[in-house]
């Protein structure tokens, strides 16, 4: 293996350009996750040190897909890079960036940038954790509000299978006990069709629902197998009400 060959193309994956006031732009063999490459911005400052930021390309496209950076584990996951790695949130102008303190540190400075401004796409999983969490909520809100108008007690995160291994988020002790498991991944929705097979083999009367997100969740097959596989199994997005209502009705009817 030639070193200096090799090296050259390596270098290959840079391009330099020269910008207003004296800037550089740098597009690198990073790439966000929409395939993009990472372009990262060197501009000389009047003290002789150099500003290198990322222009807030990483934080556009997760703002853009929905993301708050504002707070909470985002937060903490910007404020831990300048500890790691010497790169610091600029949260006016929503953008990463680092000072070069001279000529010769704005590779290594530029090299550092990139790599967190690359990482920070993983900030993405918290917004697919926040939605998740809110869904969760909103119908655990629902629960509660039946509890509280049919007067019939709720158990919640409860074991309702007979090894008392699978939790059901919701347990009515009503007439004919209902159990609800908010379905948030396949594995969830899963545990709810074992259950009502575990009910049917020792003729337990317990209803089984699960209830999904929306269908776009989940493939024709899941959604196929848990229909049958559960009393019911419904979506939540844009029918809130009428999942109130159908819960209710299950939980007071007299059979």
């Amino acid at each position: 293996m030639n070193v200096k060959d090799l090296q050259s193309e390596l270098c290959k994956g840079f391009v330099i350009r020269p910008t207003e006031g004296n800037g550089l732009s740098i597009c690198t063999p990073f790439t966000y996750d929409d395939g993009d490459s990472v372009v990262i911005f060197v501009l000389p400052l009047n003290d002789g040190s150099f500003r290198v930021d990322d222009n807030g390309e990483a934080a556009f496209r997760l703002m853009t897909d929905g993301m708050s950076l504002d707070h909470g584990k985002a937060q903490s996951w910007l404020k831990s890079l300048e500890a790691s790695h010497d790169v610091c949130w600029d949260d006016i102008d929503d953008e990463l960036f680092a000072v070069a303190k001279s000529a010769a540190l704005v590779a290594g400075v530029s090299m550092r940038v990139a790599e967190c401004s690359a990482q920070m796409q993983v900030l993405s999983a918290l917004r697919q954790e926040r939605k998740v969490s809110d869904f969760k909520e909103q119908i655990m809100s629902v629960l509660r509000d039946i509890e509280r108008e049919t007067n019939v007690e709720a158990r919640y995160d409860f074991a309702a299978d007979p090894n008392q291994q699978i939790f059901v988020d919701a347990y009515f002790m009503a007439k004919t006990p209902i159990s609800v498991v908010i379905a948030t991944s396949g594995e969830r929705l899963l545990e709810a069709e074992l259950l009502w097979s575990m009910t049917q083999q020792i003729s337990d009367p317990m209803r089984v629902i699960a209830v999904y997100e929306d269908m776009a969740k989940f493939s024709d097959k899941q959604l196929s197998r848990a229909s049958y596989y559960t009393d019911k199994a419904v979506p939540w997005r844009k029918m809130p009400a009428a999942f109130h209502q159908m819960i209710k009705s299950e939980v007071t009817r007299k059979h």
